[in-house]
This record gives structure tokens, C-alpha cells and sequence, in this order.
């Protein structure tokens, strides 16, 4: 297994995509530095929206993560699933006596890791960046928090909200790659993987409306029923330190929801990825 796994991380890493991404990290962090430069000077230094060299990693992870990162895992999967399996490359691997079982989850795992490389680099890049274009401070102001922290309490705050974010792109991948085991062309998968995540980012559009609207009075978390709303203010939310928000227990809710992703769409796709009629 150890060895399928090793020839799966060494097939992503002749994709283009993979290489450019790795390449364009530092790129794009320079932009993000460069817009959030611009945007200090319309806030307040005692909004969480100012950025300083302490907070940069966590600001540059707000601005790329549901763009940046999902359409990278959604090129990756598809170019892993779907290509390959119409090119007729899997076929091939199959031969050397591994299961469609173990095929899957080499799959799974190689590139969990190398989404897990990815990370990595960007925080030590924008970790860079902050204190080469950003001021420092003694105290950070965040997102749903009644009180300033103090920059040793900003690390941990960084590294758990990378954690999450992670967590986040493992939840969506686990749908694109529901999609890319059942659609039957490359365009297909990707056409589908970018019309989930059109819904998933008008999902709380729409709900907001019509509470509003129709008076529906509907639970304010249900709107984190859409992935990218977690994505974008759901791992904040779940980090809060307000009494009113943490008694919504939104970390529970919003970890049941990637959960549920997880499972249903992970288990879809190996089912129909593992089907002995497959290969014939």
C-alpha cells in the first residue's frame, strides 16, 4: 500500500497545476499584501478588518481560501479521478494486482497530504510577508471577539484557524471527488465541482432573504449548511470567544456539517469508484 501511495504522491506531482500552484504561493501573497496595504488605510487600527505582521496569516487565508484553494482541489481531484480513469491510465495500475479499494484511498490520502504541503508553505510565506509589509502589535483584535489577544496567543489562534481551514478543503474535496468518480468526462467533473461551489455561495444569499422576506425566523445556523459560508465566516464564528455566540455551540453544529459532507459524499464515491463493472 505504502508503495501505491508513493507512485499516487509522485503521479500529482507531474501535474503542472500542482507545480504552478507551489510556485505561485509567494505571488500570491504578495498581492494579498499588497491589497490588504491598500485597505489599512480605510479602517481603523482597532478594527479586526486592520492588518498587522501578527494577523497576516490568518487575513491571507480569509482572501484565498474559498477561491484559491477549492478550484486548486477541484483541478487536482478531477486531473486524479476522472481523467485517468478516461484515459485509461487506471486500467494500467490495476494490473499490478491492487484493488480498486486501494487504489481510492491512495488517491485520497496522496492528496490530502499534498493539499497539507500547501498549508504549510503558505503559512510560512505569509508568516514571511507579514513582518516584511505589516506593522507589529502587542495586542490582535479578531473577528468575534470581545477582547484583544496577546501575539503569543495570535500563533495558537493561527495555527488552529489553518487547522480548521484544512479541515474545510478536506470536506469539500470529499464532494469533488463524489463528483469526479460519477461524472464522466474531465468538463463534466469541473462543470459540476464549479456549480457546487456557485450554490454553496449562494445558498446564504439566499436563506438570509428569505428569513428576511417571508419571516421564516429560521435558526442563523442553517446558513452553515453551505461549506464556503464556513469557509469564509463560519471558522471565525467557531473560534469565537462571545458568550453569545459559543452558547449556539457552532464549532459542534458546523463539525457535524463537514462530517456529514465527508461521509456521505466520500462513501458515494467509493462505491461507484470501486464498482467491478468499472474497468470492463
Amino acid at each position: 500500500m505504502m508503495a501505491l501511495l508513493h507512485s499516487e504522491w509522485e503521479r500529482l506531482w507531474k501535474r503542472k497545476i500542482a507545480w504552478m500552484f507551489l510556485i505561485a504561493i509567494p505571488l500570491i501573497i504578495l498581492a494579498t499584501a499588497k491589497y490588504y496595504t491598500g485597505h489599512n488605510l480605510t479602517v481603523p487600527s482597532e478594527s479586526p478588518e486592520y492588518t498587522t505582521a501578527e494577523n497576516f496569516p490568518v487575513m491571507a487565508m480569509i482572501e484565498q481560501l474559498i477561491v484559491v484553494f477549492n478550484v486548486v482541489a477541484l483541478v487536482l481531484l478531477t486531473m486524479s479521478f476522472t481523467e485517468e480513469y478516461r484515459s485509461g491510465q487506471l486500467r494500467l495500475i490495476m494490473l499490478r494486482a491492487y484493488s480498486s479499494g486501494q487504489l481510492f484511498w491512495a488517491k485520497w490520502l496522496a492528496f490530502a497530504l499534498m493539499m497539507a504541503l500547501f498549508f504549510l508553505v503558505y503559512l510560512l510565506a505569509s508568516l514571511a510577508c507579514g513582518y516584511i509589509f505589516f506593522q507589529s502589535s502587542s495586542r490582535q483584535i479578531l473577528f468575534y471577539y470581545d477582547h484583544s489577544i496577546a501575539s503569543g496567543e495570535m500563533v495558537l489562534y493561527t495555527l488552529r484557524y489553518y487547522g480548521v481551514a484544512y479541515a474545510t478543503i478536506v470536506g469539500m474535496a470529499s464532494v469533488f471527488i463524489g463528483i469526479g468518480a460519477a461524472a464522466r468526462s474531465s468538463t463534466a467533473a469541473i462543470g459540476l465541482g464549479m456549480g457546487f461551489l456557485l450554490c454553496s455561495l449562494g445558498y446564504p444569499l439566499i436563506f438570509d432573504m428569505a428569513n428576511r422576506v417571508l419571516g421564516l425566523e429560521l435558526p442563523a445556523m442553517l446558513r452553515y449548511l453551505s461549506l464556503t459560508e464556513i469557509q469564509f465566516s463560519g471558522i471565525a464564528v467557531m473560534m469565537s470567544s462571545t458568550d453569545v455566540i459559543k452558547a449556539m455551540h457552532p464549532g459542534g453544529w458546523m463539525a457535524c456539517i463537514l462530517a456529514l459532507y465527508m461521509v456521505v459524499f466520500t462513501a458515494a464515491a467509493h462505491l461507484i469508484f470501486t464498482k467491478s463493472d468499472r474497468w470492463i
